[in-house]
């Protein structure tokens, strides 16, 4: 196929590309400055897809900063964040593995980050020592078309909703991608192995076993799989995708801007919904989606518990707003409900029984049925919403978000719900639960 057109929409332009080379050059000429000011033994390096030539537009530039390995890590943390604010003075502090400094400069999106400097094979301190090694590897070994080849792919993925290895995704990261067209040189071969691969996706040549759902051993590192953070649902994604593709290959079916959701008509189903706003506590990504994720099983769990039959659990992050819509066959129980004792030739049968023969809350019973003692308790409350506020601070929802139950926004109004940006993505993607009911 002719990818022109896709290349021409989203590689960057020859003017953005030397508009990015000079903030860089500008940018990495100020930490130099800076650093030998402080007598640090420490290099500036442009890494990632903009010093890999696999960049789409206004992508975010990255520039780490190398230091040595004589360096405690805190210190490494505290000179790392002095750095960065040196270069970008209204930055905030981000949080992965170790704090970093993330800015705007002349309308591109900038990360000053802090690592150690490795040689191949050499045990790393923190995850991120590798990425110089990364850049170096690729810009030795492929070619212009190969990097084109790695933007059709990132665009492919992007597509899927499985580009990016951060935990909300679980997909295949830049390198990762790169690395895939390293080992098939094109797009279309790389899919080719993906559709006749069966069980474990294996990219590359395998050192080692890993249970994992793709393994591609890491050209600088054999002893790690580059691929590790890729979920067997993302590489389910994959296959189904590039069988599709290759069954009916088009441009329009690469290009992430071509929606590929299911478009239903959002009529009334007919079941409970409850919908749960809140603010998203100013964390990285790879922090608070895991606990949103644990909010939505713990949700459905809760549900099971109190004897509601949960359907499904969906979630929207828009910006800052986080919504969590739960489907609920009803959100009412009945009055009734029946409550199981011991077996009869069980010694606490009797206790069983003495317990609940003058209860108030006793319906019927206690009765017998096989081997079993039962009975029949009134329910004390037998809406879903009343039950779960006042069970709330029981839920787990993860350290940081249990910090903002008192901040939720709780409904069950209908209109509201439907015309919710939760319920409409719901709707109109396919999503199971996180938990069957």
């Amino acid at each position: 196929m002719n990818y022109t057109h896709l290349l021409e929409k989203y590689k960057p332009t020859r003017e953005e590309v030397e508009r990015r080379n000079l903030l860089v050059q500008r940018v990495i000429y100020e930490l130099k400055a800076e650093i030998q000011k402080r007598d640090l033994d420490a290099d500036p390096i442009l890494v990632g897809s903009a010093a890999r030539g696999t960049s789409l537009k206004n992508s975010d530039v990255d520039v780490f900063v190398v230091f040595s390995r004589k360096y405690d890590r805190n210190v490494l943390e505290r000179i790392g964040l002095e750095l960065g604010y040196e270069i970008i003075p209204d930055g905030v502090a981000k949080y992965a593995e170790h704090p970093y400094v993330s800015g705007i400069i002349d309308s591109v999106k900038l990360d000053i980050v802090p690592c150690y400097k490795i040689e191949r094979g050499t045990k790393i301190i923190s995850s991120v020592d590798r990425t110089p090694l990364h850049t170096e590897f690729l810009n030795s070994v492929m070619t212009d078309e190969e990097r084109n080849q790695a933007i059709i792919l990132k665009l492919f993925l992007k597509r899927l909703g499985i580009y990016g290895s951060e935990l909300k995704r679980e997909g295949f990261s830049g390198y990762v991608t790169e690395l895939c067209i390293y080992y098939f040189k094109t797009f279309e071969k790389f899919l080719e192995n993906v559709r006749s691969s069966r069980g474990q996706l294996v990219i590359g040549p395998k050192s080692m076993d890993f249970k994992t759902a793709v393994i591609l051993m890491d050209p600088v590192d054999e002893h790690r799989n580059a691929a590790s953070s890729v979920s067997a649902k993302a590489l389910s994604i994959l296959r189904m995708g590039a069988s599709q593709f290759l069954s009916n290959p088009s441009v329009e079916s690469i290009d992430p801007e071509v929606s590929i959701s299911v478009k239903r008509h959002p009529k009334d189903r007919g079941t409970y919904l409850l919908l749960v706003e809140f603010q998203k506590p100013d964390m990285v990504d790879d922090i608070i989606f895991p606990q949103i994720e644990l909010m939505k099983r713990n949700l459905m769990s809760f549900a099971k518990e109190k004897d509601f039959f949960a359907l499904n659990i969906h979630s929207h992050v828009s910006g800052e707003n986080v919504q969590i819509l739960l489907e609920l066959e009803s959100g009412k129980l009945s009055e009734v409900k029946i409550h199981q004792g011991p077996p009869t030739d069980n010694g606490n049968a009797t206790h069983f029984y003495e317990k609940y023969k003058n209860d108030p809350r006793v319906a019927r019973g206690p009765y017998i049925i096989k081997d079993r003692v039962y009975v029949e308790l009134y329910r004390e409350e037998t809406r879903f919403r009343e039950i779960f506020l006042n069970n709330l601070n029981k839920i787990n929802f993860g350290h940081n978000l249990n910090n903002i139950k008192s901040r939720l926004k709780i409904s069950e109004s209908r209109k509201r719900i439907t015309s919710s940006d939760v319920y409409l993505d719901f709707i109109h993607t396919i999503e199971p639960p996180p938990l069957s009911p």
